[in-house]
């Protein structure tokens, strides 16, 4: 312990006294540190967290192959019959509920829960109690509410009476009678709930979806799978033999689901085969759904890998500068040997330095790592799927800042330490010093040049894919015009609207907004491209016989009148809808290129008939009357999938629907305008989700666009690192050779060969490093394959381009050293010591 306070009051005495060295190594320690942190916080709290529950390590997500979704009545099965779980939770978020206190109206996030969800996670409430199995026996017996820490301070503003208020969710009344703890937001994380309440009173807040009363009751329909499943398994119970005992009760009630069907609009023989063919599995489920992990898990490992790369380069760097202040040093570590000093001992003094420089650069880096992570929070909530995470730095993060601050110190120091101890370097004479010495140290700071210019290149190769990819996926046609289209979503089912009020209510809006002033043509639709929501459906087609096993499901949307006048999508054959395609008229539909490929192959589906299996119990056919273009509604990476649009008018809604504006001049300046016709035809329609199309499709490509800015912010990064290492060793080495410029010069030798003899060292590190790093990038960026668009991993063009702008940045940082070492005037060189 003497010594190790020795090593310490003597390393911060050291690096004291060369406060310059100090600041330049800690900020750019910092740098690698900070990015590494701030990544890994984003990873730990997306992928690695455990929810904040009883014993979470018991927990498991009960999927299956229908979309990891159950039926109510399968949902009671396995809860009532199965053998290894203590417990069996439902759950199903919605979008925003109308939630209305006091006589004001506001929206929150909600969700449904079975009335056991709490007790079997272990949650408590902080005020109140939480929802109970009694409150979810009856249908619509049990209009109680909890909500989340988060909603009580923000709409509360932390009011203690708040249990036992009476509220209004979508217009039908309930009771807030619990909070929940500030750490508990749900099952999903990065998506939490606001307000909770029971499974049983989804008929209220959702009529037009729940459809009770029914054969298609959300409640009573063994086919409508809507539920997601979570379970606690019983002590000493494996997840294979829970597994083992629960699909079998599964697939039976799929069984008897697909049996339920008979006779209805569903009904099917495909249908049938597929329901009887479900299976469930199970996953480990103490970190929540795996809907985050599976969206932000290859993003933020492609990212982890970049900063790896990035502190790697840094240690790099940093170990330059650590061998060039060496060499000052040099007369002092050699008089510390001659005095007995042993080498290890001076390695480990020297080490020390180097822990005390990482720890001062994880202190600094730790501030970058927070400071970064709120920006990339704040980027992401702004996608079209917002994402809430918090970010807090716990053990988990603070042990990873740690480490890599210790891995960082041994890769930058130990070299260096060991390279400046060797006996035959540490001679107390001059030309020891400046032949042997030199010599190898100029060896080894070539070799971390090379090291930083290929791993250099690696990182610029991939961020020029990844930004390429982004422009790529902004400058192709999706099959519809996003610019000058104003978007404003309603609900009205939140304020009581039955389907045949929607459709004279959507008539009105569509009419007022038309007349307005720098407005081209209006409509509306249950969802608009690149929306969160979507809808699929397998249809029936007349003449088109399924093969076996064959389930090619088809995206659907529900459409007004002059839509795709309003997205400017070519109708390719026949016509659009009309406001003649309303209730009592012949039964039509449009598709896409895709399905009438798919179905029809090269034939003219035009008079062609298909049927849409629904919850209503209509399954009358469908006459074709129009072809369009593919139009990228869910993803702009994948294939336009098939796509059938039915008209509005013959299948009303009155549940979320969006207006589609296209406007002659700036649309976000109609947004006043639009209001105020919604509103004035009924003041209770809930606004929200008003953007621009293009705002929307910006927000679609929110992960692309943060892992390219990210990956071209970190090659930049390093590119500049690596320039500054070959700067410092090409100064190092016209410091160096000094006498030697001198000698050549006053033998004749002019400016200009000693130009390119000092620039032709530099450009052969460059250019060994480039032929090193170019195979290494065209292995390495196959692993981002998947995350490419338009253009492959050894794409030549990214590959040039940035193998050009290395050795462009490269050759400025070894010119300004070369230069100056054409100024050597001769008869100082001589005399240069």
């Amino acid at each position: 312990m003497d010594n190790l306070l020795q090593d310490l009051k003597f390393g911060l005495r050291m690096l004291a006294k060369n406060p310059g060295f100090t600041a330049v190594a800690i900020v750019t320690l910092a740098l690698g540190i900070g990015a590494n942190t701030a990544i890994f916080s984003l990873i730990n709290s997306a992928l690695l967290k455990t929810l904040p529950v009883a014993d979470p390590d018991r927990l498991v997500t009960v999927g299956s192959t229908s979309d990891d979704a159950f039926p109510y009545p399968a949902f009671k099965e396995l809860q009532d019959r199965n053998q290894v779980f203590s417990g069996v939770v439902a759950f199903r978020s919605f979008e925003d509920f109308d939630f209305e206190v006091d006589g004001h109206a506001g929206l929150a996030k909600a969700q449904v829960v079975s009335g056991n969800y709490y007790s079997v996670l272990g949650v408590g409430a902080i005020l109140g109690r939480t929802i109970a199995p009694d409150d979810d026996r009856v249908a619509g017996g049990g209009p109680v509410a909890v909500i989340s820490y988060d909603y009580w301070i923000r709409r509360f503003d932390r009011d203690p009476t708040v249990v036992g208020k009476k509220i209004a969710l979508n217009g039908s009344p309930f009771t807030i009678v619990g909070v929940t703890p500030p750490d508990f937001s749900g099952l999903a994380p990065g998506n939490p709930y606001e307000v909770a309440i029971p499974i049983n009173m989804v008929a209220q807040v959702r009529p037009e979806w729940a459809v009770a009363g029914t054969p298609y009751s959300v409640l009573s329909a063994p086919f409508r799978n809507w539920l997601y499943l979570m379970a606690r398994l019983k002590p000493g119970v494996t997840q294979e033999q829970a597994l083992a005992n629960a699909d079998p009760i599964y697939r039976q009630s799929m069984r008897e689901a697909a049996e339920g069907m008979s006779g209805l609009s569903v009904d099917s023989a495909r249908t049938r085969e597929i329901y009887r063919g479900f299976r469930m599995h199970l996953e480990p489920g103490g970190r929540g759904t795996a809907a985050l992990r599976q969206q932000f898990s290859k993003p933020l490992l492609i990212l982890m890998a970049v900063v790896g790369l990035l502190l790697l380069i840094t240690c790099a760097n940093v170990a330059g500068l650590m061998l060039a202040r060496a060499g000052a040093r040099h007369r002092e570590i050699a008089v510390r040997i001659a005095l007995g000093a042993g080498r290890w001992r001076l390695v480990r003094q020297l080490i020390t330095e180097s822990v005390l420089l990482a720890l001062g650069g994880a202190a600094l880096g730790m501030f970058l790592a927070f400071w970064a992570t709120g920006v990339l929070l704040a980027a992401v909530s702004h996608s079209s799927s917002p994402v809430s995470l918090n970010v807090q730095p716990d053990a988990r993060v603070l042990a990873f800042t740690i480490f890599v601050s210790l891995c960082t110190a041994i890769l930058f120091g130990l070299a260096p330490a060991v390279r400046v101890t060797q006996p035959r370097l540490a001679g107390l004479q001059e030309s020891s010093r400046v032949v042997g010495g030199a010599r190898h140290r100029s060896g080894l700071g070539k070799a971390l040049v090379v090291s930083q210019v290929t791993l250099s290149l690696v990182l610029l190769v991939g961020a020029g894919l990844l930004v390429r990819t982004l422009e790529k996926l902004k400058d192709f046609n999706p099959g519809f015009n996003a610019e000058h289209v104003l978007l404003v979503s309603v609900n009205p089912s939140m304020v009581g609207y039955k389907e045949a009020q929607a459709t004279g209510l959507y008539q009105r809006l569509v009419a007022g907004i038309g007349a307005l002033p720098g407005v081209r043509v209006a409509s509306f639709s249950d969802f608009s491209p690149l929306a969160v929501r979507y809808s699929y459906t397998l249809p029936t087609v007349e003449g088109y016989t399924p093969r076996p096993g064959e389930s090619t499901p088809v995206m659907l949307n529900v459409i007004g009148p002059d839509y795709f006048r309003v997205l400017q999508t070519p109708v390719l054959l026949g016509r659009e809808f009309t406001g003649a395609d309303a209730a009592g008229a012949p039964r039509v539909g449009i598709i896409n290129q895709a399905m009438a490929h798919y179905y029809f192959g090269d034939a003219n589906p035009i008079g062609r008939r298909f049927s849409v299996p629904g919850w209503r119990g209509d399954s009358s056919w469908l006459e074709i009357v129009g072809v369009i273009q593919d139009a990228k509604y869910h993803n702009l990476r994948q294939p336009a999938p098939p796509q059938a649009y039915i008209p509005f008018l013959q299948a009303p809604e009155s549940g979320s629907t969006t207006l589609e504006v296209r406007a002659a001049i700036d649309p976000a300046g109609l947004a006043t305008a639009v209001r105020s016709v919604i509103l004035q035809a009924d003041s209770r329609l809930p606004i929200f989700d008003v953007k621009t199309l293009t705002e929307q499709v910006e927000e679609s490509l929110v992960q692309d666009r943060l892992v390219a800015s990210l990956s071209g912010l970190f090659g930049l990064l390093a590119l500049l690192l690596a320039a500054i290492g070959l700067y410092g060793l090409m100064a190092h080495t016209v410091s160096r050779r000094t006498n030697e410029i001198g000698v050549r010069m006053a033998l004749g030798a002019r400016r200009e060969q000693i130009l390119v003899m000092m620039m032709g060292e530099a450009l052969a590190l460059v250019i060994v490093g480039a032929a090193i790093g170019i195979p290494i990038a065209l292995g390495a960026t196959r692993l981002i394959r998947s995350e490419l668009y338009g253009l492959g991993p050894g794409d030549p063009l990214t590959v040039l381009g940035t193998t050009v702008l290395m050795l462009s940045v490269a050759g400025l940082a070894g010119y300004l050293p070369a230069r100056r070492a054409t100024k050597v005037d001769p008869m100082v060189a001589l005399r240069y010591q």
